[in-house]
């Protein structure tokens, strides 16, 4: 009798099972038409719509199908704790696709360990207000409720159980309807559907280009042409530098000091947002076309001190070899002072960037942006008093407070109105930036004082006339400028990404505004001519060159990286690099063009620059 009633259980949790995940399926499927608000179908393309509803329908039918797999390994379960589990895993799968959702809006990426890590390493990176988590709640209760209403409804009309066999079917139609279309638009270089690719979580579509040529589908001949693609791999050996580094050391070498401000647009470096900046620029080179090596601060950092491009990241990281710049400055007998406010070991520039300097300091004690700010700053002061004076220094300060969009107690505010807090849920593309945008330049003002202290120091101490100086950005910061919902940085290639303020100061009080385009990749290369003694050839160890040299050539094609793609700008054109060699092709205000960025010697120079190094 026992037996039976088992039996029996496992029947009803196994017919249960099957009608609320088909629910959950057409619930999927519903949420993720949020991505098609970036989805761009031309008119008239009835195949790309297909594929879209196909592939849509498709693939979160298929997450809801291994779902109910793996619940159907709990079919032993009474039916209440049966069903409460397939509550709570439905529950937790619909609030991770609106939370996909949300972040795509923001950033045009999915949900991945970086944001992950973001989001779990607290304070130090990013900061939700009390009404984001409050917004957040009530949509979880709502899925929440709406999984129960699911469950009750699976029990309580029998009839719903006629929808399986069509409604599983159609999953299975659209599976192979929408991978049979990618097949054959990949396999044939058609770059409209397998574009669509990165607009959907966890998609991976098939691809069978060698088996069709070989049976004769595919023209091999046209299949060759349109090899010639951007897409490079670089988790080779790393070979950098190419030569051992050669210098003759200057008898005088001045100290360097690198400023810089996380998150800085370029417009925003001006009198009245950053007066004390202003009036040291004014000393100094003024770099007006400067771009960052990436929209993000792992690559812009990255780009700034070893002058390579992001592509080559996970060979350093992976290899933990110091730039060459700093590898050279601690061979010449160059004292170190690292002073970052958020954390230096996410990304890990503790293992890269900074790495072999003793009594590294990882973290601050501060809880805030803002006051850790304060603290690097106090602590830089404290450095110049207690150094070696046998030795130059090199400096490094990053300040976090306009990233974090953070102000200390009592603050000065010369710009209002202003957010009193971040409320990331309510940007959207109609939303006015008006008050966020001056809480950024309220937190870029007060940064920009703690500057000033910095320079006073200097000063004070004799240093500013034996000191380079640099003050500049690792990257950006967006407001939708553009009117396509872009918030921040790391989502996009644009100007007001990657476009940052570069100035420097020279010992010998050169001073004088370069119009000509100039990029983080050739700070390195600079420094190790002209203050290093350095007799490699740039190339050897950089894909930049000297900044200084005013025979540069006034515009060029850059490698920008990003958290998980990269792009080729060039003034006019900009190419995303998608991983799996998607690409596409955009203006600079980030309007899509189907004129090709990179043919000929273009193309294979940025080849070379990606595989350069590459054992």
């Amino acid at each position: 009798m026992f037996g039976l009633n088992a039996l029996h259980s496992t029947k009803l949790n196994l017919k249960w099972a099957g009608i609320f995940w088909l629910l959950n399926a057409f619930l999927m499927t519903a949420i993720a038409f949020r991505f098609w608000q970036w989805i761009t179908i031309p008119t008239g393309d009835v195949r790309s719509l297909v594929y879209l509803l196909a592939t849509q329908y498709g693939l979160f039918g298929a997450f809801c199908v291994l779902a109910l797999a793996i619940q159907c390994l709990l079919c032993f379960l009474p039916p209440r704790l049966f069903r409460a589990a397939g509550i709570l895993m439905a529950f937790f799968l619909s609030t991770l696709l609106v939370v996909d959702t949300l972040v795509y809006a923001q950033y045009r990426f999915h949900l991945n360990g970086v944001v992950l890590e973001m989001v779990f390493q607290g304070r130090d990176i990013i900061d939700l207000s009390w009404y984001t988590w409050l917004v957040g709640g009530c949509i979880g209760l709502v899925l929440l409720a709406v999984q129960c209403l699911f469950s009750a409804l699976t029990t309580g009309i029998p009839s719903l159980s006629r929808l399986r066999k069509p409604a599983y079917g159609l999953m299975a139609v659209s599976i192979l309807v929408s991978q049979g279309l990618h097949v054959w638009d990949d396999a044939n270089y058609k770059t409209q559907i397998p574009s669509y690719t990165r607009q959907f979580p966890l998609y991976y579509p098939l691809t069978a280009k060698d088996r069709l040529m070989k049976w004769g589908w595919v023209d091999p001949s046209a299949a060759l042409d349109k090899e010639n693609s951007l897409h490079v791999a670089s988790d080779g050996v790393l070979h950098y530098p190419l030569q051992a580094i050669q210098y003759q050391k200057p008898a005088q070498q001045p100290n360097i000091l690198f400023i810089l401000i996380d998150a800085w647009r370029y417009d925003d470096a001006n009198a009245q947002v950053t007066p004390n900046v202003s009036r040291f620029a004014q000393q100094a080179l003024r770099f007006h076309q400067h771009r960052s090596g990436g929209n993000a601060t792992e690559p812009g950092i990255f780009s700034l001190f070893y002058s390579l491009p992001d592509t080559y990241w996970l060979s350093v990281r992976n290899s933990g070899q110091r730039p060459v710049l700093m590898q050279t400055l601690a061979d010449q007998g160059y004292e170190f002072a690292i002073h970052g406010s958020a954390s230096l070991n996410h990304p890990p520039f503790d293992r890269t960037v900074f790495s072999h300097i003793d009594d590294l300091k990882i973290s601050n004690s501060a809880r805030t942006p803002a006051l850790r700010d304060q603290e690097i700053t106090d602590d830089f002061k404290q450095f110049i008093d207690k150094r070696d004076p046998s030795r130059p220094f090199f400096g490094f300060l990053f300040y976090d407070a306009a990233h974090g969009y953070d102000l200390p107690p009592n603050p000065v505010t010369p710009f209002k109105p202003y957010w009193e807090r971040v409320d990331h849920i309510k940007l959207n593309n109609d939303f006015d930036p008006t008050p966020y945008h001056n809480l950024y330049r309220d937190a870029l003002y007060y940064d920009d004082g703690l500057i000033g202290q910095v320079l006073m120091k200097l000063q004070q101490a004799g240093l500013d006339k034996n000191t380079l100086v640099i003050i500049t950005s690792d990257h950006g910061e967006e407001f939708n400028d553009h009117k396509k919902n872009y918030w921040g940085h790391g989502s996009n290639y644009s100007d007001v990404q990657i476009h940052v303020p570069m100035f420097m100061r020279l010992p010998d009080g050169q001073s004088g505004d370069i119009d000509r385009r100039t990029t983080h990749f050739d700070v390195a290369p600079t420094l190790m001519a002209t203050v290093a003694g350095v007799t490699t050839p740039i190339s050897d160890y950089s894909v930049g060159q000297n900044m200084l040299n005013p025979s540069a050539p006034p515009s060029r094609d850059m490698i920008v990286g990003s958290y998980y793609n990269y792009a080729v700008v060039s003034p006019d054109l900009i190419n995303v690099v998608y991983p799996g060699g998607i690409f596409e092709t955009l203006t600079p205000e980030l309007n899509p063009t189907k004129q090709r960025l990179l043919q000929g010697d273009r193309l294979k120079n940025i080849i070379s620059l990606m595989s350069r190094f590459n054992r």
